[in-house]
């Protein structure tokens, strides 16, 4: 084995915050009362975000998620870590990466695409998941994977891991993108970590359009505002056929896409709650509160699209316009 380190996993309800809440925990990186929740590293991350691009070619036609593209990216500056983010078009230097990692006793955080990893036995390609490489056998050219979407780490080849690291598949190729973090010895004051992440979460729903992939799209409150008002259009725009497909879409998006269940909003809303537990701030479990009304109004318009019944959808739709706007007023009064 090249590397026989010690590493806990657990499940969790999206890939990104799943892998970084088991970088943490390794590096012994928590507030006092044990390793961080999916929940709280999600919101420190400055997680919640909007995109939304329609395009009657796709099945679905429109792609939709509720987090940042750059969660990855944005927690090492709330937490003071460095990161080198390395890509490359070059499997074999993709790999040599991930083995650095290993070899000197620590988990590889790189993005691959679900459609080529042979322990999911998906079709649907999705290149921005998530996953840690943590044990590697030379002898057998096998690593041991922690997955978001599994309890215990899973074997994988490297076959499938080259060809899922190196795809070319949607929203864009990953080009074997390895995270390199530099973790501090320990991580900021609590309450300026807070006040960072509402603060990246408010510029991510307020601030210039950040594509997914590249896609042409909407981000934040305006990619809230394009989507609700595309929901309602969706039975006129789209033909007849396209909108089953859009609604059964619409439900894998909201609620079994990697999103916590809700949008992301729940794990958000967990956040906020923890955070408000641990520097005894009403304001924050006020915020939490609200956030888990996004969450069931988000949950329910799941629901309706599920059961295929757009015209129950739209007052839910506007429902969830309105708290998305709701609140990101609120985040700014605290940021």
């Amino acid at each position: 084995m090249t590397s026989t380190m010690s590493f806990a996993h657990r499940r969790a309800g999206h890939c990104g915050s799943g892998s970084l809440r088991d970088l943490l925990e390794f590096e012994g990186l928590d507030y006092g009362r044990g390793p961080l929740t999916e929940e709280m590293v999600f919101g420190l991350a400055g997680g919640l975000g909007f995109f939304y691009a329609p395009d009657p070619s796709w099945a679905p036609p429109f792609y939709l998620v509720g987090r940042t593209d750059d969660l990855e990216r944005d927690i090492a500056d709330v937490l003071d870590a460095d990161l080198e983010v390395k890509e490359s078009d070059d499997a074999e230097q993709g790999w040599a990466w991930a083995s650095e990692q290993l070899a000197a006793g620590r988990p590889a955080m790189v993005r691959a695409d679900i459609a080529e990893l042979e322990y999911l036995r998906v079709k649907m390609s999705n290149t921005r998941h998530a996953i840690l490489v943590v044990r590697h056998d030379p002898e057998a050219g096998v690593v041991w994977i922690a997955d978001n979407d599994r309890d215990e780490l899973v074997a994988c080849s490297l076959k499938s891991l080259a060809a899922a690291r190196t795809s070319s598949g949607f929203p864009s190729p990953n080009r074997n993108a390895t995270y390199v973090y530099r973790w501090p010895d320990q991580l900021p004051d609590l309450r300026v970590a807070v006040t960072r992440a509402l603060t990246r979460a408010v510029d991510n729903m307020t601030g210039a359009v950040v594509s997914v992939g590249d896609l042409p799209g909407a981000s934040g409150l305006a990619g809230v505002d394009a989507f609700v008002s595309g929901y309602e259009r969706w039975p006129d725009d789209l033909p007849d056929a396209l909108l089953p497909a859009a609604m059964s879409g619409l439900w894998v998006f909201i609620v079994k896409a990697g999103t916590g269940g809700a949008m992301f909003r729940s794990l958000h809303a967990g956040f906020l709650r923890e955070a408000g537990e641990l520097l005894d701030d009403s304001s924050l479990r006020a915020l939490a509160d609200h956030y888990d009304r996004l969450s069931a109004a988000w949950v329910a318009l799941g629901d309706c699209a599920k059961t295929g019944s757009h015209r129950d959808g739209i007052a839910l739709a506007r429902q969830v316009g309105e708290l998305e706007h709701a609140g990101v007023a609120l985040m700014t009064q605290m940021a």
